[in-house]
């Protein structure tokens, strides 16, 4: 519950102490005030009723509950300090009034409230204090009690002075009830906001990490996650000549030049409905395809190429001498999350393999492609036809350049059949 003054009291005075201590001397300054308007009224009663033995202790516990409120929230009184002082003035004010009176007086049930108020002054780093002040509370409890069946009040009171007393009294311990209820009340209130502030914070960071879908399943289920997809675009990507410039900048710089490059790629991902997969070192490795079926999985990365390579060219090419080189493959392979710390969402098979080597073998500001890229393609793109070359484990494979979007034919791969491509099955 924020109290908008007493906030600033906390911010003012207590700003170094942790949320749980926070929390304390917030509660602890309300039921200050608190305690200072019951403790009033019931001055206010025995004046009326004339009852002068027990106006004494009342203006005495009153004006104690005023220093202690000023001394906590302006003049530097240690917390613990006036919380300690608060306490026992409590179980003075609440105890004493029963051995004057009897237990008839309503007084005596405001020492049931005191444990309420132990229990919300402590944090939870605090437990052995926190017990030691409920048993002094429940000693004091004991105390009024042995007193009252062995001796008697000290003082008769007559029934009606009772009944006036009780009226007044039975207003604050409402006045008291209604304020732990709403206390309870928005502190439930609090609770529940910050735990679905949390939630969304967990769900961001999900979805910052993992696709949609992915970060959906990991969320609601604690089964391994692992697909296999039939058709999709690999695209590896490595910055070539950062290795060698690296060697020449501080580590902020080159961590930041990194991350710059590396956002311009993901919204460019982000634009063609790619999935980035994950960055290694200067590389970035991003599948069109997955987690959902995509039929232009291949020309989104077709696309998502051509425009990196643009972006290279233009900021990095001529003021840091850096380039692209790009390879593509397409076909079948596996993705999940993998790991108990630190899981990541990664993707495993000869399309990947085949990819990175094509990536490997090509040249600056190329991006190297398969055969079967070409094919799904077809001719909305223009390529250069690079012949045969070795692939590691594959034996010799044809490869091309892929160089820009025809200007005269349609952007489709309607022309292509998927089907006939072999998709790639063992894993790498």
């Amino acid at each position: 519950m924020k109290i908008p003054f007493i906030q600033r009291i906390i911010q003012r005075h207590y700003n170094h102490f942790d949320e749980d201590e926070k929390r304390n001397v917030t509660i602890f300054l309300i039921l200050e005030l608190m305690m200072i308007f019951v403790i009033g009224t019931w001055g206010f009663g025995f004046v009326y009723l004339e009852m002068w033995e027990m106006f004494w202790l009342v203006v005495f516990t009153w004006i104690g509950y005023v220093l202690l409120f000023f001394g906590t929230a302006f003049w530097g009184l240690p917390f613990k300090l006036g919380r300690s002082a608060a306490l026992m003035l409590a179980l003075v004010i609440t105890g004493v009034p029963p051995i004057y009176y009897g237990m008839e007086t309503m007084i005596t049930v405001h020492l049931v409230f005191v444990p309420f108020a132990t229990v919300l002054l402590f944090s939870r780093k605090e437990r052995q204090a926190f017990f030691n002040y409920l048993i002094l509370v429940l000693l004091a409890f004991l105390v009024v009690i042995a007193w009252n069946l062995l001796k008697g009040p000290l003082f008769e009171v007559p029934a009606d002075t009772f009944r006036f007393f009780n009226t007044v009294v039975t207003f604050d311990s409402m006045f008291i009830s209604l304020y732990f209820a709403y206390f309870f009340f928005t502190q439930n209130a609090e609770f529940k906001d910050m735990l679905a502030t949390e939630r969304e914070k967990s769900d961001r960071l999900l979805l910052s990490l993992f696709p949609d879908s992915i970060a959906g399943q990991l969320r609601d289920s604690n089964q391994s996650i692992a697909d296999s997809f039939e058709n999709v675009t690999i695209l590896f990507a490595d910055i070539v000549g950062f290795t060698r410039y690296a060697s020449h900048m501080s580590p902020n710089d080159l961590v930041a030049m990194l991350d710059e490059i590396f956002s311009e790629f993901d919204a460019l991902a982000d634009k063609y409905g790619v999935e980035k997969i994950k960055t290694i070192g200067d590389s970035y490795l991003a599948v069109g395809g997955l987690p959902l079926p995509d039929e232009n999985h291949c020309q989104a990365i077709a696309d998502m190429a051509l425009e990196m390579n643009q972006v290279i060219k233009e900021k990095y090419t001529i003021k840091y001498k850096l380039t692209l080189r790009i390879g593509i493959h397409t076909g079948h392979a596996v993705a999940g999350v993998i790991g108990n710390k630190k899981f990541a969402y990664d993707i495993w098979g000869d399309c990947v393999n085949i990819a990175s080597r094509f990536e490997a073998s090509g040249h600056p500001e190329k991006i190297h492609i398969t055969e079967d890229v070409k094919k799904l393609l077809g001719d909305a793109y223009v390529y250069e036809d690079c012949g045969q070359i070795a692939i590691k484990g594959k034996g010799m494979m044809h490869s091309y350049f892929l160089l820009e979007r025809n200007a005269t034919k349609p952007s489709s791969i309607a022309n292509s059949d998927v089907s006939s491509l072999s998709p790639e099955n063992e894993m790498g």
